[in-house]
């Protein structure tokens, strides 16, 4: 037999509910909103149709209700040793630097601006052509990468 939804909470605002709905799924909650949708549309309907309400399974209620109670207290404490930390980003391995100047700061362009520009206005939609330039952000000097 399905258990039971109960209401723990209303919210006027629907992204206070989507907030605390979250945060009750990242401690293992399983939760639902009802009536996110009309109050989405129509915000101004919240107060006739009692809100957003937060809803969790019959057996989840005391736990759910001790979170949002450590939440709206500001004692809430989230368990950080059993996060999955993401591997550190790698810087980009072939780092371009200007022939001019020798700067990092260099940017790829991957589409010719002239012709992007002049399809646009020809045929009322950019045609995407690819350029492979790159351009040098401190001293403006412009090139193409030597294969």
């Amino acid at each position: 037999m399905a258990e039971r939804l109960v209401t723990i909470a209303t919210f006027n605002e629907l992204t206070e509910a989507h907030i605390l709905k979250g945060r009750l799924e990242a401690e293992g909650i399983l939760c639902f909103l009802g009536d996110e949708h009309i109050v989405g549309v129509q915000p101004f309907y919240s107060v006739a149709v009692g809100g957003v309400k937060l809803k969790v399974t019959e057996g989840d209620v005391m736990e759910a209700k001790s979170i949002l109670s450590r939440i709206q207290e500001g004692a809430s404490e989230f368990d950080y040793d059993t996060i999955e930390m993401a591997p550190p980003m790698q810087e980009h391995p072939e780092a371009r630097t200007c022939p001019n100047c020798g700067s990092d700061n260099v940017a790829e362009e991957k589409y010719n601006k002239t012709v992007f520009g002049l399809s646009y206005l020809l045929l009322g939609f950019p045609v995407p052509f690819m350029s492979r330039k790159y351009t040098c952000y401190n001293c403006r000097h412009t090139w193409k990468e030597k294969k």
